[in-house]
């Protein structure tokens, strides 16, 4: 079990590995388009990436782990207030936290974009094994996000759509 202190609220967030709504797997856009078009050998050695051509996507999503370790990063969201830790490379420190901001701002369309995946989806999509390629097809994201440095958009649908809420960076201890 994992825990920590809202650093908005001061309420507890836990983690028990079973899902529960609380973490999210974020993709920068970059990579997740990287990932579902990887193609794979029967020895599950990637061979290519990026393919013009529908190919042999041997590649299963229950090894996604350990094959793309560098191309994710975790959220978990405050049960309490909706306040989003993001959480280092390391999946050990926060490294910034948003909490819900009531005023509607602007998007900036020049900011990084992220698919997220609540763990209770991405439980299903780990578990599957398989093709990568057949995860947009069978599975959902739960969120399309644009960030900058001061502000987090959530889109429930795709970037097009309304965004749903919008986050504000607030200062942490180790800033």
């Amino acid at each position: 079990m994992a825990g920590l202190k809202c650093s908005n609220c001061g309420g507890s967030i836990r983690y028990h590995g079973i899902p529960n709504g609380i973490e999210y797997t974020v993709f920068p856009i970059e990579n997740w388009n990287k990932i579902i078009s990887c193609i794979y050998n029967p020895d599950d050695e990637r061979i290519h990436e990026e393919w013009p051509v529908p190919g042999p996507y041997l590649y299963r999503t229950d090894t996604i782990w350990e094959d793309f370790k560098d191309d994710y990063f975790e959220v978990w969201v405050c049960p309490h207030c909706g306040t989003l830790e993001v959480f280092d490379d390391s999946g050990v420190h926060v490294k910034a936290v948003y909490r819900i901001n009531d005023d509607k701002i602007k998007i900036d369309n020049n900011a990084k974009k992220y698919i997220a995946f609540s763990d209770c989806v991405w439980e299903k999509v780990t578990e599957s094994s398989i093709p990568v390629s057949e995860i947009p097809d069978k599975y959902e994201s739960s969120y399309y996000i644009i960030a900058n440095s001061d502000y987090v958009w959530l889109f429930e649908s795709n970037f097009e759509s309304n965004y749903s809420k919008v986050y504000k960076r607030i200062p942490i201890a180790t800033e």
